[in-house]
């Protein structure tokens, strides 16, 4: 098993709003073609970040999170099932942030 990594897209919203987005996208999939262990694993992640990121904080101390042109970062699932986010151009991971 290996760690799951999920681009999001932050050029037309936040990151709070595109982990929202994803994680009710991917409910969706799983509701209609069934659980897999990976997409579980997803939905598991994406939802601990959404009950345990401060997104005010990440917002503003970095501002590519608060969306934009261009704007992206990684979020990334380890193993443990923690979501950590790693932004571009220099691969800076930001751990844990909880509110």
């Amino acid at each position: 098993m290996k760690g799951i990594k999920i681009k999001l897209d932050l050029q037309e919203h936040c990151i709070q709003t595109e982990i929202k987005n994803i994680y009710n996208h991917r409910i969706s999939v799983a509701l209609k073609q069934g659980l897999t262990d990976e997409l579980e694993r997803e939905i598991e992640g994406l939802k601990t970040a959404l009950e345990t990121f401060d997104f005010g904080k990440l917002r503003s101390h970095h501002r590519q999170l608060a969306g934009g042109a261009n704007q992206w970062a990684i979020l990334k699932i380890g193993l443990n099932g923690v979501p950590k986010i790693e932004l571009p151009g220099g691969g800076h991971t930001l751990r844990h942030e909880t509110r």
